[in-house]
């Protein structure tokens, strides 16, 4: 691979397609599957039932991800909403070869109309090569070869507060068993979003206390429009004090009452290292009243 190993793994981050065209800014409005990766507490404010496959792809790090997630919060007759995922990816094959796989099972439920509180429970197990260096196998160096680099459970929470109608606040935790471990690294984030049937707007920031041995942060902005009833466009901007990289993305998706295909990409354009990142996400909409069109509009954004 031609990046930093930090930015090729990313916070070991699985990508959604909404997400990575705003820039990461999803935090506050990310329902649906992204509140799964990313804010545990939105899984309540939308009513669906959405499956979703997803594809990723980092070329200059060689890294692929592919996941499938499910999110229900309309089947159950008590107010809690839930979902699980089930993700693997790789990097450099050709070097150090790092490969994981990501489960991780939410649950959420409102505290009235304005309050939403969510945990996720993720099971990670990484594994890598450590006989790849210039001098080969060592057994001064290589240490538990057969054993993975990272096997643990941790777990995020998050809450989300409606101000008024659209607007909403986040704060959420990752990894807060606190492993002390770039590979899960513990991370803090916030994000202020302002929603309508056809429009989007948010940012968000993230400290991240373990990568870098000292807190760096993050800066993510994005916007999307619902246009012609069937297409979202996104665009956003994100900035990374640790690895000083500025890094603009774009989005598309086609958004049918029952199915949506969304495809967003990421390029640093101030990088010391460059990388591209591109997502593919394929989502299947079941509407158990048996309508033809999912119970809100903004649901399948």
């Amino acid at each position: 691979m031609t990046t930093s190993p930090e930015q090729a793994y990313d916070l070991g981050d699985i990508p959604s397609a909404r997400a990575v065209g705003m820039g990461g800014a999803l935090n506050a409005l990310g329902v649906s599957t992204a509140a799964l990766y990313m804010n545990p507490a939105n899984l309540p404010l939308a009513r669906v039932y959405h499956l979703e496959a997803l594809g990723a792809l980092m070329p200059e790090a060689q890294r692929e991800t592919v996941g499938l997630a499910v999110v229900d919060s309309v089947l159950n007759t008590s107010r809690l909403a839930g979902g699980v995922a089930l993700d693997w990816s790789q990097l450099d094959p050709d070097g150090i070869h790092r490969s994981w796989t990501d489960a991780r099972a939410g649950i959420a439920m409102p505290v009235g109309d304005h309050l939403s509180f969510g945990a996720t429970g993720r099971w990670l197990r990484v594994n890598q090569t450590v006989d790849t260096g210039p001098f080969g196998t060592s057994l001064a160096s290589d240490g538990t070869s057969g054993q993975p680099l990272f096997n643990a459970l941790t777990f995020d929470l998050g809450a989300t507060a409606i101000i008024v109608d659209g607007l909403q606040v986040a704060l959420v935790g990752h990894n807060l068993t606190n492993p002390g471990t770039a590979i899960a690294p513990t991370t803090a984030a916030a994000g202020l979003g302002y929603t309508t049937p056809t429009f989007a707007i948010e940012a968000d920031g993230m400290l991240d206390f373990t990568t870098w041995g000292r807190t760096q942060g993050r800066v993510m902005g994005g916007a999307e429009a619902f246009v012609a009833e069937r297409y979202a466009l996104r665009a956003g901007w994100r900035y990374d004090s640790g690895e000083r990289v500025n890094a603009p993305s774009l989005g598309i998706g086609y958004i049918d009452p029952k199915w949506s295909v969304e495809l967003s990409g990421r390029h640093d354009l101030v990088s010391e290292h460059s990388s591209t990142l591109i997502v593919l996400s394929l989502r299947y909409f079941y509407d158990p009243t048996g309508g033809t069109t999912p119970p809100d509009e903004g649901d399948s954004m």
